[in-house]
């Protein structure tokens, strides 16, 4: 699941560069420490911190350092850990499990991780950790993001770029708004006279989450998906400004020019439970995916291939090419007084931030007021996912999980009533707020008040919905599987020439995790379906089961259960939940006849790993065999069966 402009690197060839997890150095008493702390006012300037600082100062020979940074609650700290600590530290960056960017301002490990590179010399590594960008409740700025992501592209030696799957040209669009930051603080050293003579680091795109099928669906190898990202983006004019002639192509993108090279890794689900997923920290990595685990071991890879120390060039020049470089390593403390000139001269601010326009009042404050409305709901929003969630969790009757739904809900609210403070934050750096002070602070404190109220009603709908739904999963739970197949028969329509099927369950999908080996049990018909058309498609396609699922909400997605498997009836996994999907049974599918054969086989199997008891997941023998008795054919209008 590797990719990038080299071939493929085998894990074999960790053993080449000598890089193994029995291979870490030190007293064994990894930890992370600050190395930029957020400013108390908030200006966007990050902070040094004296323990992050005597960290660098304490490296006296060659080191390098490799960096991870990007969207927040992405699994930036997770993929750190597993794929460079994986044992008794991979847990050595703390790890969130809610919906706030749990890592604040830049942490840096304690000690470096000794590597043996390819030249058969050692290399000391060492890793730092970033909050993530666009925080939900965080307390941040454009400007803030850009000047942290500024810096960490000059500490670096490898800068790990780590997002969500699925990717298209807004990711790419964010990447390259990103690199125009650190442009941006090159630029602002170069006009310092603080000439940045280094060798330009090199990327790592991580994509978690990713589903590789995907590529395949479309007929995509590996490679042809980062040269469409690539291709995706073009150069700007700040590009040019500082990198000269060869940033003007309308084909450049800009990470490619500010970047020795770039290397993408897709890495794979860690786990298919969404409670493991959310709780790393809590799990080592013998549960986890073997998958996942591979695809960490392929970051490492990346990051480790042809890593090159902290240095300066002999050179005059700002982030030249390898080949155009000849690196001076640098130590510590000479490092550690590098870093303070560029945190000292580098300070950029984002224009977005500043609103640099001459609208009159009346316009600027409206536009004041439509960003600040969209930001508004986009945080109401993952807040609501945030509770949905851990309704779903601590879904089972019991006092515990009383309580644990209880402090879900007072957790949303609190950050909800953070709205006032995180937008004035914002307000205060942003140029409205020196250009109209007054109204420009009485507009946020009306507006954070009315999108608590609208944000206090939508959570105050989840919840209910979901205490209806934890009632109704309980009662579909306490019902045998047999008792329910009956009823659903029982007041299933008469046939009048066309299909017939009846909703089962509401938030419910056929979602299949067959003994942890994943979704294979259910087969994906399309989207863009309404339910009509997805019910035509599950009776004519004979693998279907009888049991089949449609989500308006989700562009009209269309699945089925497979018939032959303990999913034939969508009812393997009888403890799923999926908001917004509807699943339903079909009482007379065209291929009725090889699918009834195919629940047979499912119904048999199941009792059989059961101990001849009922499945749970199947239908139960007396269903399947009214189903299977034999058709009578009579004529009416056209040919029918009873």
């Amino acid at each position: 699941a590797y990719m990038g402009t080299r071939a493929i690197l085998p894990l074999l060839a960790l053993l080449e560069v000598g890089l193994a997890f029995g291979g870490l150095s030190g007293d064994q008493g990894w930890h992370a420490v600050p190395l930029f702390r957020k400013p108390a006012v908030s200006t966007g300037q990050l902070e040094l911190v004296e323990e992050g600082l005597n960290v660098l100062r304490a490296q006296t020979e060659p080191f390098a350092i490799v960096s991870a940074v990007g969207p927040t609650r992405t699994g930036k700290s997770s993929i750190l850990g597993r794929a460079f600590f994986r044992g008794e530290h991979e847990n050595i960056f703390e790890v969130g499990s809610g919906v706030t960017s749990h890592t604040g301002g830049v942490w840096i490990a304690s000690q470096p991780v000794e590597v043996k590179v390819a030249d058969g010399s050692t290399l000391r590594v060492l890793f730092i950790d970033t909050e993530g960008f666009s925080g939900v409740g965080g307390i941040t700025s454009k400007t803030y993001e850009a000047n942290l992501f500024g810096l960490v592209y000059l500490l670096s030696s490898v800068v790990i770029f780590n997002t969500m799957f699925p990717v298209d040209a807004s990711t790419v669009a964010s990447l390259n708004a990103h690199a125009s930051h650190a442009l941006s603080m090159l630029q602002a050293l170069t006009d310092s006279g603080q000439l940045v003579q280094k060798a330009k680091p090199r990327l790592v795109w991580s994509i978690q989450s990713f589903n590789i099928y995907n590529l395949h669906n479309s007929g995509m190898a590996a490679t042809d998906l980062l040269a469409a990202l690539r291709n995706a983006s073009r150069a700007s004019g700040a590009g040019i400004a500082v990198l000269g002639g060869e940033a003007a192509s309308s084909s450049t993108w800009l990470v490619e020019r500010l970047f020795e090279q770039q290397e993408l890794v897709t890495v794979r689900r860690p786990h298919a439970s969404d409670e493991v997923v959310a709780n790393l920290a809590k799990y080592n990595s013998t549960i986890l995916s073997a998958d996942y685990l591979h695809d960490a071991d392929q970051v490492r890879a990346a990051a480790m291939h042809d890593l090159k120390a902290v240095h300066r060039c002999k050179e005059a020049g700002t982030v030249l090419t390898l080949s155009e470089c000849t690196p001076q390593p640098l130590v510590g403390t000479d490092f550690v007084a590098q870093v303070s000139l560029w945190l000292k001269h580098g300070y950029i601010l984002d224009r977005s931030d500043l609103e640099l326009d001459t609208a009159d009042e009346a316009e600027t404050l409206n536009r004041l007021r439509e960003r600040n409305r969209k930001w508004f709901d986009e945080q109401c929003a993952t807040l609501n996912e945030e509770l949905r969630t851990k309704f779903y969790w601590y879904r089972e009757e019991s006092a515990d999980n009383a309580k644990l739904r209880d402090e879900a809900v007072a957790a949303v609210d609190k950050m909800m009533k953070g709205f006032h403070g995180a937008a004035l934050s914002r307000l205060v750096e942003s140029g409205v707020f020196w250009k109209f002070p007054g109204k420009g602070a009485m507009l946020v404190e009306a507006q954070a008040d009315q999108a608590m109220q609208r944000c206090k009603e939508t959570l105050d709908g989840t919840r209910r919905h979901m205490e209806g739904w934890t009632a109704s999963h309980r009662a579909t739970k306490a019902t045998p599987a047999q008792e329910l197949f009956k009823k659903l028969e029982a007041e299933a329509p008469e046939p009048s020439g066309g299909l017939s099927y009846k909703l089962v369950a509401e938030d419910s999908s056929c979602f299949s995790n067959a003994g942890g080996a994943g979704d294979i049990h259910r087969l994906h018909l399309g989207n863009g379906m309404t339910l009509e058309a997805c019910a035509e498609a599950v009776s004519k396609k004979c693998e279907c089961g009888r049991g089949f699922e449609h989500d308006k909400g989700n562009d009209g997605y269309c699945g089925c259960g497979m018939a032959g498997t303990p999913n034939t009836d969508c009812t393997e996994s009888d403890d799923d939940f999926s908001y917004g999907s509807a699943r339903y049974i079909m009482f007379n599918p065209a291929c009725l006849n090889q699918q009834s054969e195919a629940r047979k086989r499912a119904l048999e199997q199941a009792n059989a790993a059961a101990g001849g008891e009922d499945g749970g997941g199947a239908l139960a023998a007396a269903v399947v065999k009214d189903y299977d008795a034999p058709k009578k054919r009579r004529q009416v209008c056209f040919d029918v069966y009873d």
